[in-house]
């Protein structure tokens, strides 16, 4: 069929832009990268964040689960303060078709890693003839992830991007990575692409948003392609609920 790349991301990250000029371009230059995998990378807001961290094992970049990380790792600082192990991993690849081919072919296939998971299972009792669902970890779930390919790369890019304009996880109900952590990330990724595309967008004096806008993506993947959209209100009020 010709394909020659794949754009790897999860489902449940709404704001992920399926394909990246920008990132492919990167991937594929051979000054910075094999052109094997590639990776995206944001800048951990906190060591309790689950996320997996990039680092260097051997002069070979890696990913680290953030299950797997010890502790003293996790909370470990530079001289500045900062995170020592800082970047985080959001499940955003590059992977040309060869290289997937290479590494999962027969004989020749290089299995990846498998990674212990405690979860909580609900277990029927056949005495009391009920289901009990367990207040602690009562299973063992054996999971490899993709990330444990990077290591097999030639030379793998890792590259920074912003938070708000690509990383909206719903992983919970409520709280941290939940619907409402997830509309508030695209809520103000849309204010920020109005705002750089020439229009006007309601804040507060502390620069708090006062309207709610949601952006389709066929409207617009960039803030570029609002610059002469039709679709884009000539005013927008606080107050405004608007899908556009």
């Amino acid at each position: 069929r010709g394909i020659e790349q794949i754009s790897y991301f999860q489902v449940d990250n709404p704001s992920v832009r399926a394909l990246d000029p920008l990132f492919l371009g990167l991937h594929l230059d051979p000054e910075r990268s094999s052109g094997e995998m590639s990776s995206k990378m944001i800048p951990k807001t906190s060591p309790e964040e689950k996320v997996g961290v990039f680092c260097s094992i051997d002069d070979r970049t890696c990913v680290i689960e953030y299950s797997d990380l010890p502790e003293e790792l996790a909370q470990a600082t530079d001289d500045t303060g900062k995170l020592r192990f800082i970047a985080g991993s959001i499940a955003i690849h590059a992977l040309s078709v060869d290289f997937v081919d290479r590494i999962t072919d027969g004989h020749n296939a290089q299995g990846l890693p498998l990674h212990k998971a405690r979860k909580k299972v609900p277990r029927y009792l056949p005495d009391e003839g009920r289901t009990d669902s367990p207040e602690t970890p009562n299973a063992t779930k054996l999971e490899m992830f993709i990330f444990d390919a990077i290591p097999l790369a030639g030379r793998s890019l890792v590259y920074e991007t912003d938070r708000v304009e690509e990383f909206a996880p719903i992983k919970n109900s409520e709280g941290v990575d939940s619907p409402g952590s997830s509309h508030e990330l695209q809520f103000e990724r849309a204010a920020r692409w109005i705002e750089s595309s020439g229009h006007e967008f309601p804040r507060d004096a502390d620069g708090r948003r006062l309207a709610n806008v949601e952006i389709s993506a066929l409207t617009a993947m960039a803030p570029a392609d609002l610059k002469s959209s039709p679709e884009v209100p000539d005013t927008i009020s606080p107050g405004d609920q608007l899908a556009i």
